[in-house]
């Protein structure tokens, strides 16, 4: 079984792109427009319960998942590669990191749920759980998660998003999972390069100070940028900058890898 992706660009390296938890593969439609698509090819992954893998059954937790992406990379016949994840999937990254081991070259953890499991207030948990079936309560979260900045507009347009595109169950499941399915003891100190986007105007645990205070501190090659103007979902609140930033990483790492002699 390989879950549903969709291939885009044509360069000689794979990075397979995760989506979150309220999302799918379109959150990324936007900034792959400036994706560096010469020298990487990009799999755009959808996990078990969301889009086109919307319907194949499973328990929802990171290490499936993270079975699911060396699957997919397997099936296209990626050795090593990069890999993507955004809030619920960059914890699910963090997971293949570790499952992988030396076959992924980088990661690039977009607003990421940390390796220690999800960890919101008593009321921030509370509006994830009530979003799950209530349109009002999701459009408050979508407001909360962008710092109450982008307007109704944009959270009826996030609203449509998820419904389209995701199994009920699977929210259940993957905010269960995710809180109860911490990891960090086992992947504290990995060695892979890791950067990290984090939205200025993000909601704890998302945070700056938060970023710097975990994974900063628990990956040796970690390294933050910080989108200005843009909360929960830079790819979307600020495309282009995110490209950039994912592009000058990616190819630092593509750099540092051919120097080393250790191919793709």
């Amino acid at each position: 079984m390989i879950i549903g992706h969709e291939l885009y660009g044509h360069g000689d390296e794979g990075v397979i792109v995760m989506h979150d938890f309220y999302g799918c593969r379109d959150t990324w439609a936007f900034a792959r427009q400036f994706f560096d698509i010469a020298r990487f090819t990009y799999a755009f992954a959808e996990i078990r319960g969301y889009g086109e893998s919307r319907n194949l059954p499973g328990e929802y937790t990171p290490r499936e998942a993270a079975a699911d992406i060396l699957r997919l990379a397997d099936n296209l016949g990626w050795q090593r590669f990069h890999v993507v994840g955004h809030s619920l999937s960059g914890m699910l990254a963090q997971r293949v990191v570790l499952d992988g081991g030396d076959r992924i070259i980088s990661a690039v953890l977009t607003t990421p749920i940390a390796a220690s499991g999800l960890s919101f207030t008593p009321e921030g948990l509370a509006l994830i759980q009530g979003s799950i079936d209530s349109d009002d309560l999701l459009g408050q979260a979508f407001a909360a998660l962008t710092g109450n900045r982008l307007g109704p507009e944009w959270e009826r347009f996030k609203i449509r998003q998820q419904r389209a595109s995701r199994l009920r169950e699977a929210n259940i499941a993957y905010l269960k999972s995710s809180a109860e399915q911490g990891f960090l003891d086992e992947v504290r100190g990995n060695q892979t390069p890791m950067l990290v986007i984090i939205g200025e105007f993000d909601m704890p645990p998302f945070t700056e100070a938060i970023a710097r205070e975990t994974f900063l501190n628990w990956y040796p090659r970690a390294e933050l940028a910080v989108c200005r103007n843009a909360g929960h979902y830079p790819q979307q609140e600020a495309p282009v900058y995110v490209a950039s930033v994912m592009n000058a990483f990616l190819n630092r790492q593509r750099a540092a890898t051919r120097s080393s002699g250790v191919g793709a």
